[in-house]
């Protein structure tokens, strides 16, 4: 019996637990929405680019009213703020804030350390070659029609220069 299945689910969760621990450790461990928090830190710190409601629930393929509930969420524990557009003072624009860049810098770190813990005794030919099997994987998956990742949460889109 093949059990590359099981070995690999039990990598991911074993993974994904030590992230967590990991995150906790850097004090990021209460982000509830790190893929809203990372489309947010894509865009520019200009209020006036800033995403809306709609505009983030259409980015990130997800319905406004878990949109709605994540930013409430987020905005109670200071990682985004809420400023009404001043061309429509119907909308609000939604901003990341320092607290929630520094959560992510440190999330980052702490996914860093989980992996270089993970392939401690790996050489660096062995890392990239387990990276492209992993790669290889993903293409696989999504020839099987799995949603890709840059789909899930693409870069944002263009946003007009302001004139001056």
């Amino acid at each position: 019996m093949d059990d590359s299945a099981l070995l690999f689910n039990q990598l991911l969760r074993t993974h994904h637990n030590a992230c967590m621990a990991a995150l906790a450790r850097q004090g990021a461990g209460d982000i509830g929405s790190p893929r809203l928090l990372a489309a947010l830190a894509r865009y520019p710190d200009d209020p006036d680019l800033a995403p809306t409601q709609k505009e983030l629930a259409d980015l990130l393929h997800s319905a406004p009213a878990t949109i709605a509930a994540s930013l409430k969420v987020l905005e109670r524990q200071g990682y985004v703020v809420r400023r009404t557009d001043r061309r429509d003072t119907r909308r609000n624009r939604i901003s990341i804030t320092q607290k929630a860049r520094d959560a992510l810098d440190a999330g980052l770190h702490a996914f860093r350390q989980v992996d270089d813990a993970m392939y401690r005794g790996f050489t660096p030919e062995e890392r990239e070659q387990v990276q492209a099997f992993h790669r290889r994987m993903l293409e696989n998956l999504y020839q099987t029609g799995c949603r890709r990742w840059d789909e899930l949460c693409p870069p944002p889109p263009e946003i007009p220069r302001k004139e001056v």
